[in-house]
């Protein structure tokens, strides 16, 4: 293949795997979208909140319930504006804009009053720019008459407008001098601000009356609303809360990022089912869904590579992965075996017994017997004698004790690899399983390799650590708690990195942790976890089903499983441990006591040696060993 070749076909990849976020791939968001099950639920009637980390799709959605976003979609059945049964107005949360209504200069409650204007302005304005563009898509159907269009300027304390074009241009001046006056605003200066949802209720009342839209559902989709600030989030909870009738809200929101849930009313709380639908993209979309979803939108974008001749290959059929016992081969299991056998003190009798069995079960006969302190003679014949209890503990150990097989050399010391694994890698998030699809195939594709064979496991393993490197990376520009973070991460990383290498005997793939004496969380703590969840660094799952899911000492958590590969311990949610709330300060603070002090309280001695990918950040481990 030439080099030429080769650029357009890495072009290519990037185009279409490259565009991680909803924001960057532009029209080709709605080209490639597909639906997830659970998007019935937003189409209807009720307010939503649609809750799930950086990735999960939530943009891509939102957008896709837009009038701009099934205007772009391929074009079926429905192409015909007038056919739909619902319109959307899609508003991201632009925190250059909302942070500019706080500080002295005011007090709360004018603040308060000055974003409901500004807030009223946004989505009428909103809905004023869809009657526009309607108006050209179907221009024989009646428009806002006059007098309507008079009493939303009235209502917003505009100019007098008499047509929709007037009203547009009115309120978008109106929008534009109101941000460029906000900056010299002061407790002083009074301007006229409308009542916050009234002309809101004026537009979309007269909006229902047009005979186009008996019977249609308005929706106003709001995504990233972890970015308002909290007096902004009681704001549009009020608007949630009293919506309905002509028009309702959908909105897009991190998890831990709904921060207030109160309206201005502080006796009135939204509250599920009652007052909105919650949708959890985590909970709809279990490992069995989310896999098929995801194989659906990567094989979508498979399907447009060009390769000049054979079709590129299903994801499944690119991205194989080992079995345990083919991982073992690989990993150089046989000549381990062999070595030991070697050693003196091995009678004829054991070696051969040993090398007739299966070459990782041989292994973990030599792992069990130095584990408990005992020949490999002994462990035979307790596998001889009680087969049954033998397969079950084996069958518990054979994938952790893969970890161990190549403990203290140099290079890959375990294989992330095959379409599942990715999928368990990515923990359900879209955007950072298209960026370990795109990792491997851009390695691929420079190693010489197509779409149309399998990409080697040794390119899969190191496309899945430089994601995870990118993700290190990205946390610590976060902000001062980023840097924080980026500590937990680093410790948690190695803590759980030599419990991988050392899983005998204790419990084995050790990969989560839960809080003890959690009663009272420190601040600083209760901040690290609530950071961590909201970008993505940690995951967390109920602990206890009858637990109040307010709390976050209910709950088990891991890092992400995106940083498995680049630690090195096991991507599959497994076996817990207890740390104290201290712990987590202390991987902060002082990472050398707090490592040394984590593992031994899990009976695990300290290892000298880092993996290769880990020594970019030997500055935090010198000080950890």
């Amino acid at each position: 293949m030439s080099s030429t070749e080769t650029r357009s076909r890495i072009e290519q990849l990037g185009e279409l795997f490259g565009s991680y976020k909803a924001e960057w791939s532009q029209e080709l968001i709605f080209q490639l979208f597909t639906r997830p099950d659970y998007f019935p639920e937003l189409e209807t009637a009720r307010p939503c909140v649609l809750i799930g980390g950086r990735g999960t799709g939530k943009t891509t959605v939102l957008r896709s319930l837009s009038y701009e976003g099934r205007a772009a979609l391929p074009r079926g059945c429905d192409a015909d504006p007038s056919t739909w049964p619902y319109y959307g107005f899609y508003y991201r949360v632009d925190t250059n804009r909302v942070t500019a209504f706080d500080g002295p200069d005011l007090p709360p409650r004018t603040w308060t009053r000055v974003f409901g204007h500004y807030v009223n302005l946004l989505l009428c304005g909103q809905v004023i720019r869809f009657l526009d563009w309607y108006a050209r898509e179907h221009p024989g159907d009646p428009v806002l008459e006059p007098r309507a269009c008079q009493t939303v300027s009235a209502s917003l304390h505009l100019a007098s407008a008499d047509t929709v074009q007037g009203l547009l241009l009115c309120i978008n001046t109106a929008r534009v001098r109101f941000e460029a006056f906000l900056n010299d605003l002061g407790e002083s200066d009074r301007i006229p601000l409308s009542l916050q949802g009234a002309p809101i209720d004026e537009l979309m009342s007269a909006v229902a009356r047009l005979p186009q839209f008996t019977g249609k559902r308005f929706f106003f989709l709001i995504d990233e609303y972890e970015n308002f600030l909290d007096y902004q989030q009681e704001v549009m909870n009020t608007l949630i809360k009293h919506s309905g009738g002509h028009h309702t809200f959908k909105v897009g929101v991190r998890e831990l990022g709904w921060r207030r849930r109160m309206t201005l009313n502080p006796n009135e709380q939204l509250t599920s089912p009652a007052d909105y639908h919650l949708i959890a993209i985590a909970e709809k979309l279990d490992t069995a869904t989310f896999t098929k979803f995801a194989a659906d939108i990567v094989n979508q974008r498979l399907a447009r590579i060009d390769t000049s001749s054979d079709a590129s290959l299903k994801v499944e059929e690119l991205l194989l992965g080992p079995s345990d016992d083919e991982e073992a081969d690989d990993l150089g299991v046989r000549e381990k075996v062999a070595l030991e056998v070697s050693k003196p003190g091995f009678s004829p009798g054991q070696g051969r017994a040993l090398l007739e069995l299966p070459p990782l079960e041989a292994y973990f006969v030599l792992f069990w017997a130095k584990a408990q302190g005992v020949t490999p003679e002994q462990v035979l014949a307790e596998r001889a004698n009680m087969p049954g209890a033998w397969q079950t503990r084996f069958a518990n150990y054979r994938h952790a004790i893969l970890f161990s097989i190549r403990e203290g050399k140099a290079g890959l010391r375990k294989h992330y690899a095959g379409w599942d694994t990715f999928v368990l890698l990515s923990g359900a998030n879209i955007r950072y399983l298209l960026e370990l699809v795109h990792q491997a195939l851009l390695q691929h594709e420079r190693q010489g390799g197509t779409t149309r064979e399998a990409v080697g496991w040794n390119t899969q393993t190191e496309a899945a650590q430089a994601v995870a490197k990118n993700r290190v990376a990205e946390i610590q520009g976060l902000s001062i708690q980023g840097a924080n973070l980026t500590k937990l991460v680093l410790g948690l990383g190695r803590v759980f990195q030599v419990l991988a290498l050392r899983p005998g005997p204790h419990t084995p793939e050790v990969n989560q942790f839960h809080l003890s004496d959690a009663s009272e969380l420190p601040l600083d703590v209760s901040d690290l976890l609530t950071f961590g969840v909201m970008h993505l660094a940690l995951v967390r799952s109920t602990a206890n089903k009858l637990s109040s899911p307010t709390e976050l000492e209910d709950y088990d958590y891991a890092l992400h499983p995106v940083f498995a590969a680049f630690f090195t311990f096991s991507h599959r949610r497994k076996r817990k441990m207890r740390l104290h709330p201290n712990r987590l300060v202390g991987l902060v603070k002082d990472p050398t006591r707090t490592i040394r002090e984590i593992l031994n309280e899990q009976n695990r001695r300290e290892v000298d040696d880092l993996p290769e990918q880990l020594r970019l950040f030997d500055g935090y481990y010198e000080q950890a060993t």
